[in-house]
């Protein structure tokens, strides 16, 4: 009776636990909060640092920004965080620029005078950072250099001088043979002296492998450009210079039109383009005329005369190359007329690998087979 009781209670207290457990709800939802409640970050400091007019050192921070609101003008770099600094040494300017009408812009000046931006096409200034040295020890650990620069020193400066002679005697060389020339024969001394200046700087371009067109347009440029510097320091008047630059523009042209260097950087009469082109057509006449058959021997004359058309002016130094290849070959391609046997006499004997074969191969040339 007791055990049934027992086991009554049991089932019930099971069954009472069970729905207790079915009726538990729980929280669906996180509870939210803040870790900034009543706290605030610190401001960012953006904005402008130096203003304008203001004189900053190289790597100083001009402004601070989120994004491009401001860009980078003259002499500013611009950070990974958009921060712009100074690149040189020189005064604080905010400006615009006609080129970017949507942008504004911060830049450095060098002086205090200069106004930004700088003209467009003409040249920026740029600070060289040399400066005047006072004290005898900064002097003296200037002019320090390596024992190697001390030693090669005597041998460039030789070398220098050498050059300069050099140049010197061909500019005298041109004096003298100006002159030559009809056109020229009325030059006083002072003009001599610019004109062969002027043949003396197309003769660098030329060895630079400029073309005489280009050659002569950067002689003239550089004169101009030296006597506007000239200008610029205030050495010349604007009369005088204006004056100067004609006159040598009148003497570069007159001398222009009546001399010429040839491929072998000679002077000669000046040709012009259709001249030129009238000369090379009849000189290619005359060589194929003269050598028909590039694939049989010539004679020495035959050579020599081949090699008086070629050195004609008319002709580039490349020109002359690819001629000489076309009619005046080393060796002549192997024919009856320029190999021979053992038995023959005066023969020039040479080794030649067979390919087909694999066999070193003995052929006897006669002179013929070379170009006399």
């Amino acid at each position: 009776m007791l055990s049934a009781f027992t086991d009554g209670l049991r089932s019930t207290v099971v069954r009472t636990a069970l729905q207790f457990k079915q009726q538990v709800r729980y929280a669906h939802k996180k509870v939210v909060s803040s870790k900034t409640h009543m706290q605030d970050s610190p401001g960012k400091r953006l904005g402008p640092k130096k203003y304008e007019g203001q004189e900053v050192k190289v790597g100083q921070i001009l402004f601070r920004q989120r994004g491009t609101k401001w860009y980078p003008g003259t002499n500013v770099g611009i950070g990974t965080d958009h921060t712009l600094f100074a690149l040189e040494p020189g005064f604080v300017r905010y400006y615009l620029d006609p080129f970017h009408p949507k942008r504004k812009f911060i830049g450095i000046a060098l002086k205090k005078d200069d106004r930004l931006p700088y003209a467009h096409f003409d040249p920026t200034p740029r600070r060289l950072g040399r400066v005047v040295l006072t004290d005898n020890y900064a002097t003296k650990e200037a002019e320090y250099a390596p024992r190697k620069v001390k030693l090669l020193q005597p041998k460039i400066e030789e070398a220098l001088k050498e050059r300069e002679n050099a140049r010197a005697a061909k500019k005298e060389s041109y004096v003298k043979q100006l002159p030559q020339f009809k056109s020229l024969k009325d030059l006083n001394e002072r003009e001599l002296s610019l004109a062969s200046e002027r043949l003396l700087k197309i003769d660098g371009f030329l060895r630079g492998g400029k073309t005489l067109e280009d050659a002569r347009y950067y002689a003239t440029y550089n004169y101009k450009y030296d006597t506007k510097l000239e200008l610029n320091r205030k050495d010349l008047t604007a009369d005088e210079t204006e004056a100067k630059i004609n006159e040598y523009t009148q003497l570069a042209e007159k001398v222009d039109n009546a001399v010429m260097f040839d491929a072998r950087l000679q002077l000669t009469d000046n040709l012009t383009t259709e001249q030129i082109n009238d000369l090379k057509v009849e000189a290619i006449a005359k060589l194929d005329s003269l050598i028909p058959d590039v694939t049989k021997p010539i004679s020495k004359k035959t050579k020599e005369e081949a090699l008086t058309l070629l050195s004609k002016p008319c002709f580039s130094l490349k020109e002359q190359i690819g001629l000489k290849r076309k009619y005046l070959k080393p060796t002549l391609p192997e024919s009856e007329e320029t190999v021979g046997t053992a038995k023959d006499k005066k023969l020039v004997v040479i080794q030649k690998m067979n390919i087909e074969t694999r066999r070193v191969e003995t052929i006897y040339r006669k002179k013929n087979y070379f170009l006399p």
